[in-house]
């Protein structure tokens, strides 16, 4: 009798056995991708968990407020600190039991060092012309290019004549310097190159005022020397400044944490508590120390040089030859005009190569007269800045100008050129304040007639280390590392992005801009009394603020603990408590960057003076805790994925029995009639329906394969295996209600049509919509299980789109949730869309029901003149108004459901419900093209006769 029945009624039979195949084959696929997705993203979690550190110790003063509200950790503060650690309390964290390395990092401050740039312009000379005057005009390159700072012109006069000048060995102590003369063909005498007149304090000018950085050079020809005795040539030389970061870190801790003892390229590296040396000059009546230091072998700061050459016009010849003031000489060249005759460029790799190589061997350096550069071996000052001057702004910050005296690195004067020791992009905007220079005592010894008076400290280069051989951890769970690495700022916006094209921000000389360099000098953690000594060096300003932290020089401490740490809840709680032990003996900050990963923050960039206009850069900071919330919201997804598709499966099942039911309830009226007991109704029913479980377990399982296959999906087989039981318990189980109900019946109920008595005392409905409302009423439990069927659908929907939401908005912007994030979406879009399946066979379902139950009442309607497109709208309506009803309750339930996961009701998640209940209404609509169809075939006549 069962078979006969599937035979009979083979097309509600194939409905339901459609319908429990999708809900099977659904809830396999999602069941086994969200198990396997979660495999997937927990070990990419446990891949890139730890860090290069642990535990990020830093003073509290240090943490701004955007860190502690959004649980960041700042990446390129270290420049722009002034210590806050003590030594003591550096071994403190040290004693902590289940510390590993403890690897402090004292920030010194910036060394200048300089070095020559010689441009030979032998071939740019007009070789016709017995005298002429070139202009060389240095631009200075930064800021990918946004950044053209001009600095000033150095001018070079030529002559065939040969020129004298009175050499060094000649000149008189205190009686000046005389001009060269040069010898014409008549033998007269012409005095060239005016001597610079005496410049005093009220002449004092900016350091990067162009008058400041002019110079004039004269050349003669054959028979022409230098004060030196040294044959001339036609060259100008220009200087470059590079500003060095100085920091000094523990060998043993720095080697156990960053490998740097593996990074160094030339020389040797550190010994274990290496010391500075002491030694004393012939005449110097006091000892030096020497510093041990290694430095980078790479710039690190983005700068070009670009020369460009005009030779002048003849009238620029007689200015020189005719004018005796140096000053109004030059600035009466400035507005000669000219002919372009050349162009070069020279990126800082090789003249910053060439300062580590006189750093490196400052005795073989020989006499440089032509220029001022600073010595490459004794400290005579340094200089310290402050931290970035922020203010809030939207979801970041906002760096503003910090103009302060650029004297403070060192008196210009319109002399001829002497200022160029001081780099030009100084000249840019400033947004740090608090700089200071810092200038050794030598420890107040008076120095005495005859006595050489030098610095008590100098630097002595131990060897070359390349960053990029240093450990800085895996990208996806990178921490601050500022001691060797700035990965600089991508722009944040489109008009950013747009106006670096396509580059990254990086940083360049201007040690008081937005980005700061790391340390190029390294030095040994036991070097720091000979510079924080009290009295070893004095500050200027005298501010508090500004003063050496002699007592507590250490900027920050970074933390790796001993043994495994995993991603397990008793790791995680072992971290806390020692950062927690940490915290209390010391009173320090203590950031645990484990699990960490970079996350962009928008700072705001203030325009600068030479073409780089106001950017939004994304500065990379860490995001803590955010494999801790990873895992979280996987396991969270996981659990509730399973749980809202099996529910929507069963919801659909159910509905698709109660429908098949509901159709032969007459049939078991008289089955009842004839004498069946309940027992028999019932295992009729379970047979029947048990039946065609297997069998759509087997389809629900084929499909399930084919998809896999299709979207490149991994299902265990595990789960696989159970499609076949799970879609006979599926289909028993939600066919337990209905069978229930129609194993119980009164027959003479059972006959009458399925109509609420409440239906009968409507109005009499004038429109189409009226009317649709009142077929919605006739049947409550019907519609209200349609309805609910959708509601599921749609509250599974808000769920699914706000747990996205949720999921990566926890962690927006983390590389380590992006990449984890991109493991999880396809589960995510295959659970929506099988959602929206199941909602569109249940509704159809529904529908499908109601128009074969009202057949007769169709069939006359159209017999009175409704055309198919009004009873099409009919159908329509109602579908729209279960819609509207099961989304609305939809949405609600999602919302608040969504809301727990996500610890509270944001507006995406509010946008989520708004746009599930929109889809719900949309997918209630869709769901009537079946039932149209079936309405479309309806014949007419042969209904009416029936009725």
């Amino acid at each position: 009798m069962v078979v006969s029945q599937w035979r009979v009624r083979a097309r509600r039979s194939l409905a339901l056995l459609s319908m429990i195949a999708v809900a099977v084959a659904g809830f396999t696929l999602l069941t086994g991708t969200a198990v396997t997705s979660r495999l997937d993203a927990v070990g990419t979690i446990a891949a890139n968990y730890r860090p290069v550190y642990d535990l990020l110790v830093r003073p509290g003063e240090a943490v701004l407020p955007l860190e502690r509200q959004r649980n960041l950790v700042q990446s390129g503060q270290l420049a722009g600190m002034r210590g806050g650690i003590s030594v003591a309390q550096w071994r403190e964290i040290q004693a902590v039991r289940g510390v590993s390395v403890a690897a402090p990092v004292a920030v010194i401050g910036y060394v200048m060092r300089t070095v020559p740039v010689t441009i030979d312009l032998s071939d740019e000379l007009d070789p016709t012309a017995e005298r002429q005057v070139l202009r060389v005009q240095p631009t200075w390159v930064t800021d990918a290019g946004l950044s053209r700072i001009p600095d000033g012109p150095a001018y070079l006069y030529v002559t065939r004549n040969r020129v004298d000048v009175v050499p060094n060995s000649e000149l008189d102590s205190g009686g000046g310097l005389p001009p060269p003369e040069e010898i014409d063909a008549d033998g007269k005498r012409v005095e060239i190159c005016p001597v610079v007149p005496f410049i005093g304090e009220r002449d004092g000018l900016q350091p990067t005022d162009p008058r400041a950085r002019s110079s004039l050079t004269c050349v003669g020809g054959p028979g022409s020397t230098d004060r030196e005795g040294k044959p001339t040539r036609p060259a100008v030389t220009l200087v470059w400044t590079v500003p060095f970061l100085m920091a000094a870190v523990d060998p043993d801790s720095e080697a156990a944490l960053a490998g740097l003892d593996r990074a160094v390229t030339s020389g040797r590296y550190f010994t274990p508590a290496e010391v500075p040396t002491t030694h004393r000059l012939d005449g110097m009546p006091y000892p030096y120390s020497v510093l041990p230091v290694l430095i980078a072998d790479r710039p690190q700061v983005d700068g070009t040089l670009q020369v460009d050459v005009e030779r002048l016009d003849p009238g620029a010849v007689e200015l020189v030859r005719t004018s005796a003031d140096d000053q109004r000489l030059r600035a009466a060249l400035g507005t000669e005009p000219g002919t372009p005759v050349a162009r070069w460029s020279t990126p800082v790799d090789d003249p910053y190569q060439d300062m580590v190589d006189r750093m490196l061997h400052p005795g073989e350096l020989g006499i440089e007269y032509d220029t001022a550069t600073t010595n490459t071996m004794w400290l005579h000052s340094f200089w310290t800045v402050g931290a970035t001057d922020t203010v809030p702004e939207a979801d970041g910050l906002r760096a503003r100008p910090a103009p302060y005296d650029l004297r403070i690195w060192g008196q210009g004067a319109d002399d001829g050129g002497s200022s160029r020791h001081v780099p030009m992009e100084f000249a840019d905007t400033s947004v740090r304040g608090g700089v200071a220079v810092h200038r050794n005592t030598a420890r107040g010894y008076v120095v005495q007639a005859g006595e050489v008076q030098m610095p008590d400290v100098a630097l002595g280069a131990v060897g070359t280390f390349d960053p990029a051989e240093v450990s800085l951890g895996g990208a996806l769970s990178a921490v601050p590392m500022d001691t060797y690495f700035n990965p600089g700022a991508d722009g944040a916006d489109e008009a950013s992005r747009r106006a670096l094209g396509g580059r990254r921000l990086a940083p360049n000389a201007n040690v008081t801009g937005l980005l700061s360099q790391p340390p190029l000098l390294l030095t040994s953690i036991a070097a720091l009394p000979a510079i924080f000594d009290p009295g070893a060096y004095t500050t200027e300003p005298a501010y508090p603020e500004y003063q050496l932290n002699t007592a507590a020089p250490i900027s920050v401490v970074r933390v790796r603990l001993a043994g495994e740490v995993g991603i397990d809840a008793v790791s995680r709680e072992r971290v806390r408590v020692i950062a927690e032990e940490i915290a209390h003996r010391t009173g320090l900050q203590v950031d645990i960057t484990l699990g960490s990963s970079p996350t962009p923050v928008t700072v705001h960039y203030p325009a600068g003076d030479y073409g780089r206009p106001d950017l939004a850069v994304a500065e990379p900071w860490v995001q803590k805790g955010v494999a801790a919330v990873l895992v979280r919201a996987a396991d969270r997804k996981s659990v509730l994925l399973s749980i809202l598709v099996l529910a929507v499966c069963a919801l659909a099942v159910l509905n698709a029995n109660t429908a098949a039911i509901r159709a032969r309830r007459t049939e078991f009226g008289i089955l009842a009639c004839l004498g069946w007991s309940r027992r028999h109704l019932a295992r009729l029913m379970f047979t029947e329906i048990a039946g065609v479980g297997l069998a759509a377990g087997v389809v629900g399982t084929l499909l399930a394969l084919a998809f896999a296959s299709a979207f490149g999906l991994r299902i265990a087989w595990s789960h696989t295996l159970l499609a076949v039981p799970a879609a006979v318990a599926i289909a028993l189980v939600a066919g337990g209600w209905p069978v229930w109900r129609a194993a119980r019946p009164d027959p003479g109920e059972t006959v009458r049509p399925a109509v609420s008595g409440a239906a009968v005392r409507l109005r009499a409905p004038h429109r189409v919509v009226t009317l649709a409302l009142a077929n919605l009423a006739r049947t409550p439990g019907r519609t209200v299980l349609g309805a609910t069927s959708l509601m599921i659908g749609v509250a599974a929907l808000t769920m699914l789109l706000a747990i996205t939401i949720a999921f990566h908005g926890a962690v927006t912007g983390t590389l380590l949730g992006d990449a984890v994030t991109l493991q999880a979406r396809t589960v995510d879009y295959l659970a929506v869309a099988v959602t929206i399946v199941l909602g569109v066979v249940s509704v159809a379902d529904v529908l499908y029901l109601n128009i074969s139950e009202r057949a007769a009442e169709l069939a006359l309607l159209r017999a009175v003149g409704w055309t198919d497109g009004v009873l099409n709208r009919l159908v329509v309506l109602e579908a729209i108004g279960m819609g509207a009803l099961g989304g609305t309750l939809g949405a609600a339930a999602g919302l608040g459901a969504a809301a727990a996961f996500a610890g509270g009701v944001t507006a995406p998640i509010v946008w989520c419900a708004v746009a599930a209940l929109v889809s719900g209404i949309a997918v209630a609509a869709v769901s009537v093209v079946v039932p149209i169809v079936m309405l479309r075939r309806l014949p007419t006549a042969q209904v009416l006769a029936d009725g």
